[in-house]
């Protein structure tokens, strides 16, 4: 295999390593999209409309706009426990708006935990978006180091098998130019092709 030919697979290797590093990046902060939206969706609406529902009830005593949030409530479930406290709400808050102080304290007790169940989520989800997060900062600094490893590489190999045979190769003619006829080129080289040049430029250099 001739150097252009190394020259050429070295750099179709570092081509192929940058375009996987690129899709592994951007792979792994694509993954953060559904956490991200997650946060600024259904969770803080389910907050918002548990707020609206216990100010409703404790203190506005408006039960057209309390079944107007909790309707709103029970199509936004997302969490696994999030609809059965919104049912137990839904069959409680009746009672709670004519005076019947046990059912008026269950349902609030229903509405705090639904916001409960909605902030631990949006927690979660948090969190998740984190690790996600740092998983796709390591996805590209892993293969960063990889591809660091794989020039770092490929450059002492191409300082051993053609940058010093070249350096070589000048120091023999610079030394004989400057009358040292005794040095010849080494006897071997790790290309074929540069052993090559280094036999003929001995030959020529033993026929003078």
């Amino acid at each position: 295999m001739n150097f252009a030919k190394r020259i050429y697979y070295s750099y179709i290797i570092i081509l192929i390593c940058s375009t996987v590093i690129t899709i592994a990046g951007i792979s792994g902060f694509q993954r953060l999209e559904p956490f991200v939206n997650t946060l600024n969706s259904s969770n803080t609406k389910s907050l918002y409309y548990a707020e609206q529902m216990l100010f409703n009830i404790s203190a506005k005593k408006d039960i057209r706009k309390f079944e107007e949030y909790l309707n709103m409530a029970k199509n936004n479930i997302t969490e696994p426990d999030e609809a059965k406290v919104v049912d137990k709400i839904a069959g409680n808050y009746q009672p709670s708006f004519y005076g019947n102080s046990m059912y008026e304290e269950e349902t609030i007790n229903d509405i705090t935990e639904l916001s409960r169940i909605n902030r631990v989520a949006l927690e979660q989800a948090g969190l998740r978006a984190k690790k996600m997060q740092t998983v796709g900062i390591w996805i590209i600094i892993f293969p960063s180091i990889f591809i660091w490893i794989i020039g770092l590489t490929l450059l002492a190999r191409l300082q051993r098998t053609f940058i010093k045979p070249i350096e070589e190769l000048n120091n023999v003619i610079v030394d004989y130019n400057n009358g040292n006829c005794m040095r010849r080129c080494p006897s071997y080289a790790v290309l074929k092709d540069l052993q090559k040049l280094y036999d003929g430029i001995n030959r020529i250099l033993d026929e003078k």
